[in-house]
C-alpha cells in the first residue's frame, strides 16, 4: 500500500541547510513495488513510464536476470535468459523504449549487451578486451556511457569511464576515454544536456597512498561530474553527518539536468539523497536506513530505488516529487547613520557567546 508523507517535515531537522523544498501541498507518496523472499534490484523505468526493468535472482540456480513489469504493477516477464550460474544485472533503457542494456558476465567476463523489448538474441556492444559494465544511453540516443577496466585488467581499482557511439564499439571505431583517475571511477549518468557525465569514484589521495587512511583501498566513494568529451573532474559530494563520513553511490541524473539521486551511507545507515546541481546543497529523500540505488523517471516525477533487509531486496518508487526554490531573502540594506561615539569604556570582560556548530559535508 502507498504512504503519503506531506510536506516533508519529517526531513525539518536535516533540511535546514538546504535552498530547495517541496512545494506546499504536494505529498511524496512512497510505493512497495515488490515483496517476497527473492531480491529484485537495479530498478530502470522505461521512457513512456509504463514499465519497469529490474534484476531478480527469482529464477534460482545461482543466477540473475531480468525481467519487466508494468510500472503500477502486475505480471512480470523475464527478458533475459543467462546460462546457469551467470549473470545478467543494471538494465538501461534506450530513450525509444525498444531495446535495453545490459550487463552479463557470459564469455567468462562482463559486457555490455543490448536486447530487444520484446526479448530475444542479445547483441554484445564491445569487442575490446577486459571488463565492460553499466552502459547507458545519452538523452537523445547517439552515445553510451559505460566504465570498463581495459587499461588495467588485473587491477582491482582500474575502470574508468569511457562513451562509445550507439551502435557498438568496434576494433575500428573505439570508444573515448572521458576520465583517467586512480579512484575506479563507475556508474556514469548523463546530464540532460549531455555536456556531462556524473559518476561515482573513490576519494583517492596520489600523495597518501601509501598509509591506511590515503591508500585507495580504504578512500570513501564519493560523486563526480566530468565533461563528456573528457577533462577536469569535479567532485559533487564529500562530508561526514554525526561525525561519522559518508559514501555516496549509484548516481541518476534528473531529465531536468537540475537534479542527482544517489543512495549515501554513513554508518549503518543507508538512503536516497538528493544534490541541487546549481548549489551542491544536499538533503534526504528517504530515512528508513536501508534504501539504495535510485533511478529516476523519464517524467523527473519519480524516483525508483530498492530496500535491503538483510540479503533480500524489495523495489519501491518515490512519486510525485515537486520542488520549488523559497523566495530569495532580500539583501540586507546598508546604514548611512553615523556610530555613536562610545563614552563609557567597554566591560573588561564579556561572557561568551556560544558558537553555531559546524557544519560538515556540502
Amino acid at each position: 500500500m502507498p504512504r503519503r508523507i506531506a510536506a516533508i517535515p519529517l526531513f525539518s531537522l536535516l533540511m535546514a541547510v538546504c535552498v530547495l523544498l517541496p512545494e506546499r501541498g504536494q505529498a511524496t507518496t512512497f510505493t512497495k513495488l515488490t515483496s517476497d523472499t527473492t531480491s529484485e534490484t537495479d530498478a530502470s523505468p522505461s521512457p513512456d513510464g509504463r514499465w519497469l526493468a529490474f534484476t531478480s535472482n527469482r529464477g534460482g540456480r545461482g543466477a540473475t536476470q531480468i525481467y519487466i513489469m508494468p510500472t503500477e504493477g502486475g505480471p512480470m516477464r523475464q527478458l533475459t535468459h543467462e546460462p546457469d550460474s551467470n549473470r545478467a544485472a543494471t538494465p538501461t533503457w534506450a530513450p525509444d523504449g525498444k531495446s535495453l542494456l545490459f550487463v552479463s558476465t557470459r564469455g567468462k567476463r562482463y559486457n555490455i549487451y543490448s536486447i530487444p523489448f520484446e526479448g530475444g538474441d542479445a547483441k554484445a556492444m564491445s569487442e575490446m578486451p577486459g571488463s565492460h559494465r553499466y552502459g547507458t544511453y545519452s538523452r537523445d540516443g547517439s552515445k553510451i556511457a559505460f566504465y570498463s577496466n581495459r587499461l588495467a585488467p588485473t587491477d582491482l581499482f582500474g575502470f574508468n569511464i569511457y562513451v562509445m557511439n550507439a551502435s557498438g564499439e568496434t576494433m575500428t571505431d573505439l570508444a573515448k576515454q572521458v576520465t583517467n583517475e586512480k579512484g575506479s571511477p563507475g556508474h556514469p549518468t548523463w546530464s540532460a544536456d549531455g555536456k556531462w557525465i556524473a559518476y561515482v569514484a573513490k576519494e583517492f589521495d596520489a600523495a597518501k597512498q601509501n598509509t591506511m587512511q590515503g591508500n585507495v583501498l580504504f578512500a570513501k566513494y564519493h560523486i563526480y561530474k566530468v565533461p563528456s568529451t573528457g577533462g577536469k573532474p569535479i567532485q559533487l559530494t564529500s562530508g561526514s553527518i554525526d561525525g561519522q563520513p559518508v559514501e555516496d553511490t549509484w548516481p541518476s541524473w534528473s531529465p531536468d539536468g537540475k537534479w542527482i539521486a544517489y543512495g549515501r551511507q554513513y554508518g549503518l545507515r543507508r538512503d536516497v539523497w538528493l544534490l541541487d546541481v546549481a548549489t551542491n546543497k544536499t538533503f534526504p529523500l528517504t530515512t528508513e536506513g536501508i534504501c539504495v540505488k535510485p533511478t529516476w523517471s523519464y517524467d523527473g516525477r519519480s524516483v525508483y530505488y530498492s530496500s535491503v533487509i538483510g540479503k533480500n531486496h524489495d523495489l519501491w518508487v518515490a512519486r510525485d516529487l515537486t520542488f520549488t526554490p523559497p523566495p530569495a531573502k532580500p539583501a540586507a540594506k546598508k546604514s548611512t547613520a553615523k556610530k555613536p561615539t562610545a563614552t563609557k569604556p567597554p566591560p573588561k570582560s564579556a561572557p561568551a557567546s556560544k558558537a553555531a556548530p559546524p557544519v560538515t559535508g556540502k
